[in-house]
């Protein structure tokens, strides 16, 4: 069963499903929230995935731009440079080129739901970007690291709504902390 609204609304007030949103109001939608980016990562390198762990290769980052007082969202990024910016910064970003953005909400998903995440059409329509997700986890906490990449040379605004959240009920509970691998909890980048 998906949330609507008014039961997203009131496990937000009464259980902090959703935190630091700036206009509650604005933000729900009928079937979900929308979520802000706080910032933007510039990926110049990709890395890789190995079945081992320990042989991973990180991306390599490039221009990272934050909105004050979201900085603890990147601050154990490796990056060439790092500019704290105001909400409202518009941000250049290249064609054909990956970037990370973080979200300034932040989840705290019960145990007995999960969540799906959505491109909000503005940004497919205005920016020609594509969003890159996965979905969150029954117990996941914190906030999420999405890919956006743009197909044309393109802008967006640090604190702009890009995507959208929708939450759904398990028939059972599950603890994402008990798996095996929970290597983004709290909301780890890499």
């Amino acid at each position: 069963m998906r949330l609507g609204r008014n039961n997203i609304e009131k496990m937000i007030k009464e259980n902090s499903l959703v935190t630091n949103y700036a206009d509650l109001e604005k933000q729900l939608t009928a079937n979900g929230i929308d979520f802000r980016v706080a910032a933007i990562i510039e990926v110049v390198e990709a890395g890789t995935m190995r079945i081992k762990k320990d042989e991973c290769k990180k991306p390599k980052f490039g221009n990272v731009w934050v909105m004050e007082n979201f900085e603890g969202v990147v601050e154990n990024i490796d990056c060439e440079k790092k500019e704290v910016v105001p909400e409202g910064f518009f941000v250049e970003l290249k064609k054909e080129t990956p970037y990370l953005f973080i979200t300034c909400e932040a989840v705290n998903t019960p145990n007995n739901y999960n969540f799906t995440i959505q491109c909000r059409s503005t940004l497919f329509r205005m920016t020609q970007s594509v969003l890159a997700t996965a979905f969150g986890e029954a117990g996941y906490r914190g906030v999420l690291t999405l890919m956006v990449a743009p197909l044309m040379d393109t802008g967006v605004d640090i604190g702009v709504r890009f995507c959208q959240i929708v939450f759904s009920k398990l028939d059972t509970e599950s603890h994402y902390e008990e798996q095996k691998e929970t290597n983004y909890q709290d909301g780890k980048v890499i």
